[in-house]
């Protein structure tokens, strides 16, 4: 048995998706939506509140134990993804051809981030997180109680939310989660990863996507939608539909508080997907 709390910050809500892998099936224990008193972005110039902490620390203990890892989902601003395709085939000399792409891209010296890649076929996704939010959320997690924790960018978890609920296997299909804190789209073809962006949390931005995803070249079949999804009328060839989050996650054990809250499931995906992502990785390292 595994477990990992997901953790998704925007503005001044805080939701928690707590998860459970037991035999191969994933089980939901807790899940939490609340508003904070005071907002903190995890920027490392500013001290962590000492009111979010301690809202934090109260929800927390409110969810079944053991917490497992905390796996906080990164908004916009806190990382950069970006997609390059691969010209070596062996895992270092990738690595080096991942740092070279970095230095080409990123403002500051790549040695001020972590980066990690992703490879996918002949392409890779490559990610850079600030070494100062990662210290940021360390310091959070070492005021919690010294909890263990796992970084996930939100596109990664966007992702991740849609495998056990199998919308990924068949066709093109894109999903798209909107809040506070940042646009994120993901594009999907036959299971496989093939684009992300991370945007402004502007209409305009989904107004865009909406019309890639029905444009004639390589036509998608549908858009799965998360978050604070405006009023927006879609094109007529288009489907647009609720993620499904929890489709494929067993809520056997879920407390009778918190059956509710299923009904919510948009407010959930990018915690979710981030406790599933920690789970997923565990599973094959």
């Amino acid at each position: 048995m595994s477990t990992a709390t997901g953790i998704h910050i925007s503005g001044n809500t805080l939701c928690l998706a707590h998860l459970e892998k037991l035999d191969n099936a994933y089980y939901l224990r807790g899940l939490i939506n609340q508003r904070v008193s005071e907002a903190f972005d995890f920027d490392p110039k500013k001290e962590v509140p000492e009111s979010f902490v301690e809202e934090l620390r109260q929800a927390l203990e409110s969810l079944p134990k053991p917490l497992g890892t905390l796996s906080f989902s990164l908004s916009g601003g806190l990382y950069h993804i970006q997609k390059v395709p691969l010209e070596v085939v062996g895992e270092e000399d990738r690595r080096e051809q991942i740092l070279w792409e970095a230095s080409q891209t990123l403002i500051s010296p790549v040695d001020n981030s972590a980066i990690d890649f992703i490879p996918v076929g002949r392409v890779a996704f490559w990610t850079a997180v600030r070494n100062g939010v990662i210290e940021a959320h360390e310091t959070l997690c070492s005021v919690l109680g010294g909890n263990r924790m796992h970084l996930c960018v939100a596109p990664l978890a966007l992702f991740c939310v849609g495998l056990p609920a199998r919308v990924w296997e068949s066709g093109r299909q894109m999903a798209v989660h909107i809040d506070p804190d940042g646009s994120f789209y993901i594009s999907v073809e036959n299971g496989i990863l093939i684009g992300v962006e991370t945007a402004g949390p502007d209409v305009s931005n989904l107004q865009r996507w909406l019309s890639l995803a029905s444009s004639p070249h390589r036509p998608c079949k549908r858009v799965y939608l998360s978050g604070n999804i405006p009023p927006i009328a879609p094109p007529a060839d288009l489907s647009l539909v609720a993620h499904p989050i929890f489709r494929g996650i067993n809520t056997a054990k879920l407390p009778e508080r918190d059956r509710a809250k299923l009904g919510h499931a948009s407010r959930f995906a990018l915690a979710l997907g981030a406790g599933l992502h920690k789970l997923m990785i565990s599973e094959t390292s």
